[in-house]
């Protein structure tokens, strides 16, 4: 027996057929939990999270997760991280900070490479430098505008200030902060765990290394690993590079604890900066209910099929009602159920609107709920909800991020919280009760009872726009910088300027590299397998059918180019084949995991001069309903019901609204988008 195998002990495994995967789950002296997904994918994925639970909007969380990559005890360079992103054949690496966790991923094909990662991630999230200099590069600063003149103001400067600048001035950023703190009044969730600006100039070199030593300890690590690496060579690393150098003592327990409960719903009123003067229509409306834990598997199921019932289509009764309603231009993108939490949450409202509308907005949600918890929904709509929680279950995804990291996330909130994220994985045999439970007529009546009309744990968020705003954000900062310039001796604005001085030069250094591992060229294998491919007329894979049409897109002038962004966001949200588009929405939410529409112009690869263009229609579904799939994409291929106007300006209205919306949050994108304007492959 390795020494592996004598500080890990095997809680159990668990083989997931619908994912191919059997979970082993592992507990190290120290406390630590491992999870590892054993599977046959070469892409092997490792993540270590921490509970991460701040007590305040300084950011403290967000710092530290950009400063303990900035260097470690073994590998003391400047940005081991990036550095890393070219001395690796990595399929990914992040790393993320949640309202509740932090979270250090990375996926490599490549077994040396693999290790190589895990060697360095190891020693940056447990034997950080945490360097003064690296808080004040990334975390926060002040310094003078001309940096070497104490007569200019002083500006606000560090990675994790400006890009919370950013997050912070989207409209739908300040509505969702709004929202949870009036909903989460004493835990957490209360709380920007990314920092706010107002706050995160308050947070100390002192607080961060506190805040470090207290929470990035194997006792509050989780430890998840995905592919056929067998876990014992893995744990065999982890002891070696890091878990050996800890005591086995148990640290305190870090935990969100549970809200007191409202007795009376909340209201409140919250505005955000606008540049246009024209106010109208701009008002967002938001009831928000708060919900059980999400360890309580039966009863996050419950809340999934509750809230797709009430809002998952156009024609489901709750998102039908507010994208219909007068009083505002679409449903708002907060709308939904959400389980990241330790205690879960169910959002719903409009955006569009005005403050006057608020009490009627109110009433139109509580009129359809009731309607709901009297009549009860059709039975076909309970079995297209199932439909979709199964096709998801056992949806094997890849686009965006690895397969393996994808079935981490869905499940770490959970391990998280201290409940059984494998539970989360293998839902057949709740869904099969689930199924059972949905044949009675009075269930659906008693949850929407149970969850949200009889709970009075319920929040109203009008967060209307203010013209001033802005430059009253603006003004108070420029008023707290002078104050703070005022009380600066000439030892201290000397102290500013080396800083500044130190921190250009500490970035125009050359460093040693060599000390970081790397892959050479021996190191890649000199072939590559890639999966077969066999074509039928209606094959799926671990019961999943994907269908995709792709067409030749003809020669279209400038007005119809602009106008195909318009098509493929409206094209599947119509009626098709003669079908109202409610009716082809029903369709598709109970034969198909929905259908997506887009365009791509790819050159020819012996002349990039020359170019074609495609459109496709997407689409996947289970086995058993794939031919019903096929027709409805062919329908909505054919025959999209351009005639319902109605329909049309309300999507166009949606998409604007939300474009608008989405301007202030995206600046980078249009950026990049405007720089690569003109360049041609």
């Amino acid at each position: 027996m390795n020494i592996a195998n004598r500080a890990f002990s095997l809680v159990r495994s668990e083989a997931i057929a619908a994912l191919n995967v059997t979970v082993e789950e592992y507990e190290h002296v120290s406390g630590a939990k491992h999870f590892h997904f054993a599977s046959e994918h070469q892409e092997n994925v490792f993540l270590v999270a921490f509970r991460t639970m701040p007590t305040d909007s300084t950011g403290v969380a967000h710092v530290l997760e950009h400063t303990v990559l900035c260097g470690s005890e073994r590998y003391p360079v400047r940005d081991p991280f990036f550095t890393m992103l070219r001395r690796s054949l990595n399929t990914f690496m992040n790393a993320f900070t949640g309202n509740d966790y932090t979270a250090y991923p990375f996926a490599s094909q490549n077994r040396k490479d693999y290790f190589n990662l895990m060697d360095v991630y190891l020693d940056a999230v447990f034997f950080s430098r945490l360097d003064p200099l690296d808080f004040s590069q990334e975390g926060h600063r002040v310094e003078y505008a001309d940096s070497n003149d104490p007569a200019s103001p002083l500006e606000y400067k560090g990675v994790v200030y400006n890009e919370m600048k950013g997050d912070t001035s989207s409209p739908m950023s300040m509505l969702y902060q709004a929202i949870q703190e009036k909903l989460y009044p004493t835990s957490t969730y209360h709380f920007n765990s990314g920092g706010d600006p107002k706050n995160i100039p308050d947070l100390s070199y002192e607080q961060l290394l506190a805040f470090y030593r207290t929470h990035y300890h194997p006792s509050n690590a989780i430890f998840m690993t995905f592919g056929d690496i067998p876990a014992e060579q893995q744990q065999q690393k982890m002891i070696d590079l890091a878990l050996s150098k800890f005591d086995a003592e148990p640290q305190s327990l870090i935990a969100v604890s549970e809200e007191p409960r409202y007795k009376m719903p909340v209201s409140s009123n919250e505005t955000y900066p606008v540049d246009d003067d024209d106010l109208s229509k701009k008002t967002h409306i938001v009831l928000a209910w708060l919900l059980g834990r999400n360890t309580e598997l039966r009863q996050l199921l419950r809340c999934h099929l509750l809230s797709d019932v009430l809002l998952d289509t156009s024609a489901s009764p709750l998102r039908k009602a507010l994208e219909q309603a007068e009083f505002a231009t679409s449903a708002s993108p907060m709308c939904g159920f959400e389980e990241d939490h330790m205690e879960t949450n169910f959002m719903c409202g409009v955006e569009g609107s005005e403050p006057e509308h608020a009490d009627q907005v109110e009433a139109l949600v509580l009129e359809v709920l009731n309607k709901v918890a009297d009549e009860g929904v059709p039975q076909k709509d309970l079995e297209a909800v199932l439909h979709q929680l199964e096709l998801s279950q056992r949806e094997i995804g890849g686009d965006g991020s690895p397969y393996g990291l994808q079935l981490m996330f869905s499940c770490l909130p959970a391990a998280i919280h201290r409940g059984d994220p494998i539970a989360l994985l293998n839902l057949d045999s709740e869904l099969v009760a689930l199924r059972k439970e949905i044949a009675n007529p009075k269930f659906i009546k008693n949850l929407v009872r149970e969850l949200l009309l009889d709970n009075p744990h319920r929040v109203r968020v009008v967060m209307q726009p203010d013209r001033n705003q802005g430059a009253a954000i603006i003004s108070e900062e420029q008023t707290r910088l002078r104050q703070h310039a005022s009380k600066l001796s000439a030892e201290q604005k000397s102290d500013l300027i080396d800083l500044a001085t130190t921190l250009k030069q500490r970035q125009e250094e050359t460093e040693d590299l060599s000390i970081l591992p790397k892959v050479g060229v021996l190191d890649i294998p000199s072939s590559k397998s890639f999966p077969n491919a066999s074509a039928s007329s209606i094959a799926g894979t671990n019961g999943i059918t994907y269908h995709q049409l792709i067409r030749d897109l003809p020669a279209l002038d400038v007005t119809q180019l602009e106008l195909l962004p318009l098509y493929n966001s409206v094209v599947t949200e119509l009626g098709s084949g003669g079908r109202s588009y409610l009716e082809t929405q029903q369709l598709q939410h109970a034969m198909t995991g929905g259908i997506s529409a887009f365009s791509t112009i790819r050159s020819l690869p012996d002349d990039y001069n020359l170019y074609r263009g495609f459109s496709t229609l997407s689409s996947r579904t289970l086995n058993a309903k794939a031919r019903p799939m096929v027709e409805l994409v062919r329908d909505t291929a054919q025959q999209p019901r351009f005639d319902e106007l109605d329909r049309l300006q309300e999507l166009v209205q949606q998409l604007a609204t939300g474009r608008q919306n989405s301007v202030s949050g995206n600046g980078h994108q249009y950026a990049m988008a405007a720089a690569s304007a003109r360049f041609r492959p």
